[in-house]
């Protein structure tokens, strides 16, 4: 499991281009972070929406067993007038001033309408008031004699008595009729004794009454509705087709207040207190399949276009990225072949900026360092070349001069021999092979006096030389030919072209750890800007061949210092015109 795991992450990450890299990481740390939440948020809002429908359902049910409720409320109260009203229980008695049947019975028909009124008169299929008094015959549109109900099928006297409400199927109309019954009695005052006078029933078209209402269900969900009665008979429904859901049914679940699901259909039950009827709401379980299908679809539409939006962005984004790392890739095989010419700079603030940055840096050097060697190697031929064609053997200069200052001798030219001699010991400081590249600081001066000496025999009385030496300092070992260089300098820049005799000072002491050798003069001095060149041209790393051609000088000097003791080391200068320049040399202490 792991090997597999391994190659997956290697074909998906290791053996692809960045690019694709970055573009599969991208969408695989989006996609399913997104994937999960879209569930997530699928499932509560699918939740959310099916509590907001169980809600509206409900409230759907409850306002219509309110609204019945009340309506039958209604209705029984208009029985109650009917059964408590004073002109129809005197037409009853036969207490009234006419005593025929059908007089009397239109008396009571008109009563029966008062009471019935005109608000819900439309639902009514008919109020009939039964006398139950045998001796005081009444007909009329309203009202009849109980032997006429007793030939009905629906007449049971204990019903009448007990429940007050049943339900029939009219054989004419072939409809269910709901009838509520009322007893009629009469109490005398006297005698407290309670008649039965006969029963006032009130036929009700359930159609009617229980259709629910249409602006209603226009607005929500499509409902059927079914009444059953407390032999769970069916009263009322809207639909004839809805009824097959009650097989299986456990009814005494249906009124409980809950949703029962079947066969795709939600069916919420309540209870008519007042009668003791069952009412069914049945809806349809598609119209939650469809707001759930639509909030589905919305969700997917979301989560696509956002992860859209994610796999443009990361395409755009990934395309420069891959496009700015291509450019240092191509820079690099360009290097590998050879080819260090700096191309243009990656705009931009991060990483493969600064990457970019310094391997152009780290290209110029290398050009630079190539070009350096090269330049280093024509030098170094060019030296060898010089060098094999003013080799000459130091032993026939130095018998030239023996045979010179013989002659001088001779001559009696005795400042020639002095000449010849001191020349001979600069030849040997030079040319011989017992000096290293260290020599003790005394000996670099006694280098310097031959020098002077001879110079002072071209210049004859131009100048004059101070030594200002701390003698414990001259054993103190520093890099050979360092004096020469500088006392040249002053000689013939600051000295030689004073008008008045001059003076060369040399000194040597010891400040703060190290050895100070100030070379100074009193001549001409430099202007600023002269001076500012010139220390340019000496702390410069790279100079010009034509200043190369110059040979050993005061950069020279100073570059030789700075290599073999360090960059704090070296060659500073001050400079005033007509006033003198002062070399100073700092270098280390070294026993």
């Amino acid at each position: 499991m792991k090997e597999i795991r391994r190659k997956i992450t290697t074909y998906l990450f290791h053996s692809n281009t960045i690019f694709v890299q970055l573009v599969l990481f991208t969408l695989i740390v989006s996609i399913v972070p997104i994937g999960i939440i879209g569930s997530l948020l699928f499932s509560h809002l699918s939740s959310s929406v099916e509590e907001t429908l169980n809600e509206s359902y409900s409230q759907i049910a409850k306002q219509y067993v309110a609204n019945m409720n009340e309506s039958l409320l209604r209705y029984q109260y208009r029985l109650h007038q009917i059964a408590d009203n004073t002109i129809i229980i005197d037409e009853l008695l036969n207490r009234g001033q006419d005593t025929n049947p059908y007089v009397k019975g239109k008396k009571v028909t008109v009563e029966v309408r008062k009471c019935l009124g005109v608000e819900d008169y439309n639902k009514f299929r008919n109020c009939m008031v039964y006398s139950n008094i045998k001796d005081a015959k009444i007909y009329g549109d309203k009202v009849s004699m109980i032997e006429e109900a007793r030939k009905e099928s629906w007449y049971s006297e204990d019903r009448i008595l007990s429940e007050g409400i049943f339900t029939y199927l009219s054989v004419d109309r072939q409809e269910n009729i709901l009838s509520l019954i009322e007893p009629i009695y009469y109490i005398d005052t006297e005698s407290l004794k309670k008649d039965y006078l006969g029963f006032v029933k009130l036929d009700i078209d359930t159609t009617k009454l229980f259709e629910p209402p249409k602006d209603k269900k226009e607005l929500t969900s499509p409902y059927d509705i079914i009444v059953l009665d407390e032999e769970e008979s069916i009263v009322y429904t809207s639909n004839i087709y809805s009824t097959s859901v009650l097989e299986g049914l456990a009814f005494d679940q249906l009124s409980s207040h809950k949703m029962i699901f079947k066969d795709n259909k939600m069916i919420y039950g309540d209870r008519l207190n007042l009668y003791k009827l069952k009412v069914l709401f049945i809806f349809e379980n598609d119209f939650f399949d469809r707001k759930q299908e639509t909030l589905q679809n919305s969700i997917l539409w979301i989560l696509f276009l956002l992860i859209s939006l994610i796999a443009i962005t990361t395409y755009l984004f990934t395309r420069s990225f891959s496009r700015r790392v291509g450019c240092l890739i191509q820079k690099i095989r360009l290097a590998e072949e050879g080819n260090f010419t700096v191309t243009e700079e990656i705009a931009g603030n991060d990483e493969i900026t600064i990457l970019d940055r310094h391997f152009n840096i780290m290209l110029k050097r290398l050009d630079e360092l190539i070009q350096k060697n090269y330049i280093q190697q024509l030098e170094k031929k060019e030296a060898q070349l010089k060098s094999l064609q003013l080799q000459i053997n130091p032993h026939f200069l130095y018998n030239t001069l023996e045979t010179i200052s013989s002659l001088a001798a001779v001559k009696h030219a005795f400042d020639i021999c002095d000449l010849c001699e001191k020349l001979g010991d600069i030849f040997r400081y030079s040319l011989g092979k017992n000096y290293g590249e260290y020599v003790p600081l005394e000996q670099e001066i006694r280098h310097i006096q031959n020098y002077i000496f001879i110079q002072k025999a071209r210049f004859g009385n131009k100048f004059d030389v101070v030594y200002n030496l701390e003698q414990d300092l001259l054993k103190n070992q520093v890099l050979r030919f360092i004096l020469q260089p500088i006392v040249e300098n002053a000689l013939s820049h600051g000295l030689n072209m004073k008008q008045t005799k001059g003076i060369l000072t040399i000194s040597i002491k010891k400040d703060e750890g190290c050895i100070c050798i100030e070379v100074e003069d009193n001549g001409v001095g430099m202007e600023l800007n002269q001076l500012i060149a010139l220390k340019e041209y000496i702390q410069a790393n790279e100079v010009s061949k034509e200043d190369k051609k110059k040979g050993i000088g005061i950069r020279n000097v100073n570059q030789r210092i700075k290599l073999a003791c360090g960059n704090q080391y070296g060659i500073t200068i001050r400079s005033k015109p007509n006033e003198g320049t002062c070399f100073t040399i700092k270098l280390p202490f070294i026993q």
